[in-house]
């Protein structure tokens, strides 16, 4: 395996495969790791957590109605209870366990401010699952996600993966997304329907014949699917989990991991096999046939400047409509939100006790807080509709770099008859950063400075109704600001996107271009190179 691998690597080295790079070194990963990684993902509120939980026998993961996980957690077994805390900066502590939801929930690390990398956690209760770790993952339809390189990794380098969809909601169109990207890189995709308990039997069943035929008719192959609760028969539930999917694993884990590794290494060969042959072609062909050959495949369509200025355009087409579609948002439940306030500041004006300079202050706070509050509640009820106006521009670019691989991979096989194909790219997503509520003075000219000649006791109903008016125009002003808020949020991922799309591209044509910029004198080179790695390939026991 470690021969295979390593020609592989100098190959892709010294031809600079440079779009190679990253499944190399998500084989590295997984052979320095010595374990089998199984990765919980899932839409939020499906039950990721829950699941772990129960599995594990104890609440180690934060669970909640909103959007929590915001870090991805290792879960395995270890001689001892230990909790470590990888940070960014490359330094790591540990903790108790019961402090894990001040660093991996967004409420408690709101936007990722104290910098987790991830979170390791060792329990000595699950030694059954001895070799294997559990990886919880933050919620694929929220935009409080704390992806950072890690977690945007995650996808491209699972090698198992648990797909978690919710029986109240099953298989949005993130869920499709999530389990052809899974399957075009991961080992092993499963299917986990939880929350059937909510459900008939005869409904269980309407569901998951649902789910077998959308998946089948979508990516063209079946998957295993099972059920879950962690309420209802849950013993057979997990027993089956465990005894179909865990264990098997467990008792051949030498083999499954070389299985695993061989999977991953074999798709790396076969593209490195691609691009020689590409080469060789190439080599074969005079300097003027290889300009040909090049002006031919990378025409006006396919070079660079061509490529960012669309990408260009798609950012800009799609920023001119995210703030009006974010209004749209708020714009029905402004009124409500306006009574709402009014109604707790009937409540809560009366205890409101001071001169009207403490007043004053005390109404500011508050407008400042209660509006927040319900700005945020409101932004994490509609999460999903939030992250679906992102995923529209989102899903613009992963259409144009499909398309662009197609051309070029139709533009190569029309003029050499020759198959390359080309690793995928997966989009990242950074958290949403809370929004900004202001509030502004209570009075346009500072009046409250002149409390003393406004005593409370006299002019009390008058300042009541005042502040009382102001309630209107104070959530107008903080909708628009929370509107700004969250479009700069998606502005930003745009231009990310649109960078991670760019740079995804380049790496493809260079690999390309130097692929078909081989001299002559390269021939019997490429051909050698060739024969040896698909002689080596065959003839190593690993892929027999």
């Amino acid at each position: 395996m470690n021969s295979i691998f390593n020609e592989l690597k100098d190959v892709c080295l010294k031809y600079e495969l440079t779009s190679l790079q990253r499944l190399i070194a998500s084989i590295e990963n997984l052979i320095a790791d010595k374990k089998i990684e199984i990765a919980i993902f899932g839409q939020f509120k499906a039950g990721k957590s829950s699941f772990i939980n129960n599995i594990v026998g104890k609440s180690v993961l934060p669970t909640g109605v909103i959007p929590v996980t915001s870090i991805i957690t290792s879960i395995q077994y270890g001689p001892n209870e230990c909790t470590m805390i990888d940070l960014e900066d490359g330094h790591s502590k540990e903790i108790p366990l019961a402090e894990i939801s001040d660093y991996v929930s967004e409420s408690n690390n709101p936007n990722n401010v104290k910098h987790v990398e991830m979170a390791r956690i060792e329990l000595p209760d699950i030694k059954r699952l001895k070799g294997l770790s559990l990886l919880d993952t933050p919620g694929i339809g929220s935009i409080n996600l704390n992806n950072t390189q890690t977690a945007n990794d995650n996808v491209a380098l699972t090698t198992i993966a648990i797909v978690c969809i919710s029986a109240e909601r099953p298989l949005a169109e993130s869920d499709m997304e999530l389990i052809s990207n899974l399957i075009q890189n991961s080992y092993m995709v499963i299917c986990l329907l939880t929350k059937v308990d909510l459900f008939t039997p005869e409904q269980l069943e309407e569901i998951m014949t649902f789910l077998k035929t959308s998946i089948s008719n979508k990516i063209d192959q079946e998957i295993p699917i099972y059920k879950y609760s962690i309420k209802q028969d849950n013993n057979i539930y997990r027993n089956k989990i465990e005894e179909e999917v865990f264990l098997p694993y467990l008792k051949n884990f030498d083999e499954e991991t070389e299985n695993i590794v061989r999977h991953k290494i074999l798709n790396l060969a076969n593209s490195c096999l691609e691009y020689l042959e590409l080469a060789r072609n190439a080599s074969m062909k005079t300097d003027e046939e290889r300009d040909f050959l090049k002006s031919k495949i990378f025409d006006e369509k396919i070079n660079i400047s061509f490529i960012r200025h669309e990408l260009s355009l798609i950012a800009s087409d799609s920023k001119s409509r995210i703030r009006e579609s974010v209004f749209n948002l708020f714009e029905p439940h402004i009124q409500d939100l306006i009574s709402k306030l009014e109604q707790q500041y009937d409540k809560d004006f009366p205890s409101w006790q001071g001169n009207l300079y403490t007043v004053t202050r005390t109404y500011e706070n508050w407008m400042k807080t209660v509006t927040g509050t319900e700005l945020l509640k409101f932004i994490d009820e509609n999460i999903t509709d939030l992250q679906n106006i992102l995923s529209n521009t989102n899903n613009k670019f992963k259409y144009y770099t499909k398309t662009f691989k197609e051309r070029l991979e139709g533009k190569v096989f029309e003029i050499l008859n020759l198959t390359i194909s080309a690793q995928e790219w997966q989009p990242s997503f950074k958290p949403m950063k809370k929004p900004d509520i202001s509030v502004y003075p209570g009075f346009d000219t500072p009046i409250d400075l002149l409390w003393f000649l406004f005593p409370m006791f006299i002019f009390r109903p008058v300042f009541r109704r005042y502040f009382r008016k102001q309630i209107k125009a104070e959530v107008i002003k903080n909708v628009h600001r929370t509107t700004s808020v969250v479009s700069e949020k998606i502005f930003s991922e745009i231009d990310f996107n649109q960078e991670k799309t760019l740079s995804y591209i380049v790496d493809e044509l260079q690999t390309l271009e130097h692929a078909l910029s081989a001299s002559n004198s390269m021939t019997d080179e490429y051909t050698e190179t060739y024969k040896s790695l698909n002689h080596n390939m065959s003839h190593d026991i690993l892929f027999k």
